[in-house]
């Protein structure tokens, strides 16, 4: 069986869907799509029409890349209002010789939540923070080990169920089935989680289209996270106060000749524009990166004040995430406002370099984490599925970048 999953972020600014073969311990992307999002406002759904189209054209547009259809997904949900508490529970061990397996581990994490389900929340995410065997030996994971008892202790993600309900309400109504959901902030932790994170206390700002959702994560487990108004916006509305240009053109002067500091801009190269005055400007490549640095500046201070007002302990790291950390120079100010601790998020997987994918890839993650402490097998494209993926590929020939792709993981 090929275990290969796809996931689907909607974003205030674009959606995102991605599609993973995880094998031997790796994972192998095997297409991505994004498009514009409509009908989105801070991360939550306002306009069911709007943001069904533009969910549409993003599956289409990945299914084209695959070949087969999209019939299940994991699904980004809106951390709003979310709640983060701690959980406690245990369960006696009956199985042979009394070895714990995935199904005591899963009845386990159950029995932890049954107090935290009320009416108007959902679980998200159980993230245990330790385990103990017989009332003692606290372990890490205790598959496969031997035991009477097994207790967990765990933080508890929940939100409200109208975050979840709006996203999957719409997707089951486009014929596609959510098999498992989870919080962007998990996901782009679990993007880049590895052993020296996973002993440290860290931070992730995410800084969005029209807030920044920030959290902090110990040992690999979400302890606190706000939302913060503080977003890219903000960069292009000093633009527009500069210039006098509408916000959407700001955006695109920005996107189109902005860099991130003034060391990466050029003194001599300068653009013309006609602003919301009827005026023509030129506006030269030095002077915009002021605009932008000094605003960036304001932005990533005013972040680590937000973070440092989240936790008194020591934080490791702090890795800041978002559409506008692609901006040339971003990482130079990052070092700059944060010293050693500071990090922009990236990924160095083929096929999604691009850090607008990493909620996604970090679901991927986390979603086959949670099959491998359960013991379970699951894919999301059955045999036929990966035949007409297969038939595609041949369609695109071996000299696609596809059709490679395939060819190396498939055959």
């Amino acid at each position: 069986m090929r275990k290969i999953f796809t996931c689907i972020d909607i974003g205030t600014d674009m959606i995102k869907a991605v599609t993973v073969e995880e094998y031997n311990d790796k994972f192998n992307i095997l297409a991505t799509a994004c498009s514009e999002s409509k009908g989105v406002k801070k991360g939550l759904i306002i306009d069911a029409g709007q943001i069904t189209s533009a969910i549409k054209k993003t599956i289409k547009d990945l299914e084209s890349k695959l070949g087969t259809k999209i019939e299940q997904v994991l699904a980004i949900i809106p951390s709003n209002n979310r709640e983060i508490t701690i959980a406690t529970g245990e369960v006696n061990v009956h199985t042979e010789e009394h070895i714990i397996d995935g199904d005591i581990i899963f009845n386990c994490m159950q029995k932890s939540i049954k107090e935290k389900v009320n009416s108007t929340t959902e679980v998200v995410s159980i993230m245990p923070i330790e385990y103990k065997i017989n009332d003692s030996k606290k372990v890490k994971n205790p598959l496969g080990l031997q035991g009477d008892k097994l207790s967990i202790k765990s933080v508890v993600v929940s939100v409200p169920k109208k975050n979840i309900y709006s996203v999957v309400g719409i997707l089951e109504n486009m014929g596609i089935e959510v098999v498992d959901i989870i919080t962007s902030s998990i996901a782009n932790y679990q993007a880049i989680s590895d052993s020296e994170l996973d002993k440290s206390i860290v931070a992730i700002a995410d800084i969005g289209k029209e807030k920044s959702v920030l959290s902090v994560f110990n040992k690999g487990v979400l302890i606190k996270e706000t939302i913060s108004s503080i977003c890219s916006d903000d960069v292009d509305k000093a633009i527009s106060f500069n210039y006098k240009t509408t916000e959407e053109k700001s955006k695109s002067i920005k996107e189109e000749y902005g860099v991130a500091s003034r060391k990466y801009a050029d003194s001599d190269e300068s653009y013309k524009i006609v602003n919301r005055l009827e005026q023509e400007l030129e506006i030269n490549q030095y002077s915009l990166s002021e605009t932008i640095e000094l605003k960036l500046i304001e932005i990533l201070k005013n972040l680590k004040k937000d973070v440092n007002s989240l936790t008194n302990r020591e934080i490791s790291y702090i890795i800041v995430t978002g559409a506008i950390t692609a901006m040339l120079g971003f990482d130079a100010l990052v070092g700059d406002i944060y010293g050693n601790k500071g990090r922009v998020l990236s990924l160095n997987i083929i096929g999604i370099r691009d850090v607008k994918y990493a909620a996604c890839f970090g679901a991927i993650k986390y979603f086959v984490n949670k099959l491998e402490l359960r013991e379970k097998e699951y894919t999301m494209f059955a045999d036929e599925k990966v035949d007409e993926m297969l038939r595609a590929r041949k369609r695109m020939g071996n000299g696609s970048v596809l059709g490679k792709i395939f060819g190396r993981i498939f055959e």
